[in-house]
């Protein structure tokens, strides 16, 4: 009797045990930051910062599965790319996504240069010296002058908002690419990629609850 009683207690509440066994921890799953908030906040929104780098080869192959991802989003989500310049042969790229971003080509180009530093090698990989004339002749293919770009990579804006990514970063306690950040106060662990956005889809329902209130 006691057997068939523990049975049916399995049946009505396994499913609750479950998820909430499966529910991210904080420490453990991720990390709130103290006083976090968004390099842009967006009133209303849920903004989600994916800290990448084209020279990064994890970042590579985390792009389709985030891109696909951040399609399904509700609207109430705002995804932001926030490139990381950890090193000297990272920082060429960092200026090149921001100079995108002033000539209104950034989205177009996203996973064009991953594939130019990934696939078809016209842009230097990880290991190899960074180009800057390559790069601007990568973005002439997109309608934007070549010397113009250049000029613009070099320029005191494009240097200060990469300054500003790279406090940002530091204060976020991001220490390596790709890395998520849900609305500035909570930064995604995760054992996989696909754990990283199973955590993320979980902050961003919190944080939109939160919101709510």
């Amino acid at each position: 009797m006691k057997r068939l009683f523990f049975l049916s207690l399995l049946l009505m509440f396994g499913s609750s045990f479950a998820a909430a066994a499966d529910q991210p921890v904080a420490g453990e799953d991720y990390i709130e930051i103290a006083g976090g908030r968004p390099m842009s906040p967006a009133d209303g929104k849920v903004v989600v910062e994916e800290f990448f780098n084209y020279i990064c080869p994890a970042c590579n192959k985390f792009e389709p599965q985030f891109s696909a991802w951040a399609k399904k989003q509700p609207a109430y989500v705002r995804i932001d790319h926030v490139p990381a310049a950890f090193r000297k042969d990272f920082e060429p790229y960092a200026y090149a996504y921001y100079t995108a971003q002033i000539f209104g080509i950034a989205d177009k180009t996203h996973q064009a240069a991953y594939d130019a530093v990934h696939r078809t090698h016209t842009l230097p990989s990880e290991g190899e010296t960074p180009d800057e004339a390559k790069i601007a002749q990568f973005y002439a293919g997109y309608g934007v002058d070549p010397q113009k770009f250049l000029a613009t990579m070099k320029s005191f804006g494009v240097k200060s908002k990469v300054r500003r990514a790279t406090e940002h970063l530091q204060r976020s306690q991001v220490r390596s690419t790709p890395s998520l950040l849900i609305d500035g106060r909570y930064l995604v662990k995760g054992k996989s990629f696909a754990d990283k956005l199973r955590i993320a889809d979980y902050l961003i329902q919190k944080e939109h609850a939160a919101k709510q209130q």
